[in-house]
């Protein structure tokens, strides 16, 4: 790694190494630490859950929000990946959600996802997001302030709306994430990876 010098490839995320992570199952991994009060996280975690949805199927996501005191953006509606699976024949998807939205203690991270922290975040900043072990983000892709005051109803409707400020701006990071996770899987899920979008934005990769 210490020859590699990052650099920036699709909105914030940088291209790190050029070493795949890979698991035992062949699988990219595509891993996230967040926490239930961080308000970046909760914007973030809309991007990841609607780009994962297009390379196999979540059960047991949780509508949450983010804290209502002491952070900067408040009450931003999300969903949690605490009690969430995630099913895939291309991805294996590890969230781990440090602290519920009220600064209590949640998930404790294993040896090997400390690891994985030690080597590309060791400040432990969140949100953040690791794919396949060669793009990274530190930090969401668009600001949680365009999702204050709206319930979740509402960011669903703003999604499905992509020329709104809100839907391009959510829209804009799950096409980023979806490229590069095909970049990361080769393109082998041609549903996902074959959108003029991502075909053109994993061209840049």
């Amino acid at each position: 790694m210490s020859s590699f010098i990052p650099k920036k490839v699709l909105g914030k995320f940088m291209h790190v190494t050029n070493e795949p992570m890979k698991r035992p199952s062949g699988k990219s991994l595509v891993f996230f630490m967040g926490a239930g009060f961080c308000p970046f996280c909760a914007a973030e975690r809309w991007g990841i859950v609607n780009a994962l949805g297009n390379f196999g199927k979540w059960e047991g996501l949780v509508e949450e929000r983010s804290a209502g005191h002491d952070e900067k953006y408040l009450d931003i509606p999300t969903v949690s990946f605490a009690r969430a699976k995630y099913t895939s024949d291309y991805v294996e998807f590890i969230g781990k959600e440090t602290a519920d939205r009220n600064f209590e203690p949640l998930q404790e991270l294993d040896e090997k996802e400390y690891e994985i922290l030690d080597a590309f975040n060791p400040d432990q900043i969140i949100p953040f997001l690791l794919i396949d072990g060669q793009f990274m983000q530190v930090g969401s892709g668009y600001s949680p302030q365009l999702l204050e005051g709206m319930d979740h109803a509402k960011v669903k409707a703003e999604l499905a709306n992509p020329t709104s400020p809100v839907g391009k701006a959510m829209c804009a990071e799950i096409d980023n994430i979806t490229a590069l996770i095909c970049k990361s899987i080769g393109g082998k899920a041609t549903g996902a990876c074959n959108s003029e979008n991502v075909k053109s934005l994993a061209a840049k990769i």
